[in-house]
């Protein structure tokens, strides 16, 4: 999505974003409340680059004393956790009126909380956690997550849901999902062994290898960028019929020939703060699995609780078992709840949530 230039005198929201760009809905809720539109590393490059540890403080630090018409803001707009901007805080280079916002909406929270980072880097995500002045939560598990970390010492709190953006919401007659086939299918993009962690590929792969000794009939069909070597390792181990029903297509550009010829839609993240593919597979009336760790399950729940699983592939396969056991006709009625529920959840109407949430936040600070 191309961002639109804001005239330098009218926009008071500094919206600020790693590269190669906010995930298109954050984007979207920043264009909502006027914002102007900054990367992170504007001064010395280094998201998309592979720089040392060093080149990274530098980064930070001068690119918090150089932000253009720093004192024009009454809001840094953050999305995600970074540093940058509390650095500007701590350097005071902004006036106290001025509030940093960080956009919680990636994995960043359940990393620290699982450890999954350094100690070093964990101690670091605190600092900078307690440190922002207000917090926006994309969902009740990121919220959940910042009292975990922080205890009763946590900025404002202001929690948002998220949408099926426009052009992946389906026409009002489009087709549904085809419930009568054996097909699982997964949406999630690589390419990186980090990101297959936090999406729970390696999870889900176990998973149907042990479901598929139950029942002969499944597939697995997987949708993202992977690396070829990352398949081989997650599949080596397998029989030679399980590793024939799973099918790596790589990235596509239209999705819905694939939630409309599935059976199940698989989503067992470790961590995922929201997860748009799950409201996307109910939109299209596809019965959907996921994690305790994703957090759509608020979402999922609003259906059948049962749906929600734990970060455990013995659990997920009898999950997959159990699921595929439901008679057809009583599968059908499961796929119309899901439908109805995942159509709730509209760009329009999360648009119009976090406007509300980020007007309550400039009330709060009594910001104009």
């Amino acid at each position: 999505m191309s961002v639109r230039k804001r005239e330098i005198n009218k926009s008071r929201v500094a919206f600020i974003q790693g590269r190669p760009g906010a995930h298109q809905m954050h984007q979207k809720f920043a264009l909502s409340v006027d914002s102007e539109f900054h990367f992170v590393d504007f001064r010395m490059r280094w998201q998309d680059k592979q720089k040392s540890i060093l080149y990274r403080v530098m980064s930070w630090v001068i690119c918090a004393i150089t932000f253009p018409d720093i004192r024009r803001y009454n809001v840094f707009f953050v999305d995600n956790l970074h540093f940058m901007p509390v650095i500007m805080k701590f350097l005071r280079l902004n006036r106290k009126k001025q509030k940093i916002v960080a956009h919680l909406g990636s994995h960043t929270l359940y990393f620290i909380y699982s450890h999954r980072f350094s100690k070093l880097t964990e101690k670091l995500h605190i600092w900078a956690l307690k440190n922002y002045d207000g917090l926006i939560c994309e969902g009740m598990m990121s919220e959940d997550l910042v009292k975990k970390i922080l205890g009763d010492k946590t900025p404002r709190l202001y929690t948002i849901i998220n949408g099926i953006p426009e052009e992946h919401f389906p026409e009002e007659n489009e087709k549904l999902s085809n419930l009568d086939t054996n097909t699982i299918l997964f949406v999630g993009q690589g390419p990186s062994k980090e990101r297959m962690w936090y999406k729970g590929l390696d999870l889900m792969l176990r998973a149907f290898e042990r479901a598929k000794s139950r029942n002969e009939n499944l597939k697995f069909v997987v949708i993202g960028d992977w690396e070829i070597e990352m398949q081989n390792e997650l599949i080596k181990n397998f029989n030679r019929e399980t590793k024939e029903s799973i099918k790596f297509i790589g990235a596509v550009q239209d999705l819905k020939p694939y939630f409309t010829e599935a059976s199940l839609y698989l989503h067992c993240a470790r961590g995922e703060a929201y997860g748009l593919t799950v409201l996307i597979a109910m939109s299209y009336g596809l019965p959907v699995i996921v994690s305790e760790w994703t957090g759509t399950k608020e979402i999922v729940s609003q259906v059948d609780k049962s749906f929600i699983t734990q970060l455990n592939d013995e659990t997920v396969a009898e999950q997959i078992v159990r699921y595929f056991n439901i008679p057809l006709e009583d599968r059908k009625t499961l796929g119309e709840k899901f439908k109805t529920i995942g159509r709730m959840y509209t760009e329009e109407r999360a648009i119009k949530d976090f406007q509300s949430k980020f007007a309550k936040l400039k009330s709060d600070f009594n910001l104009v």
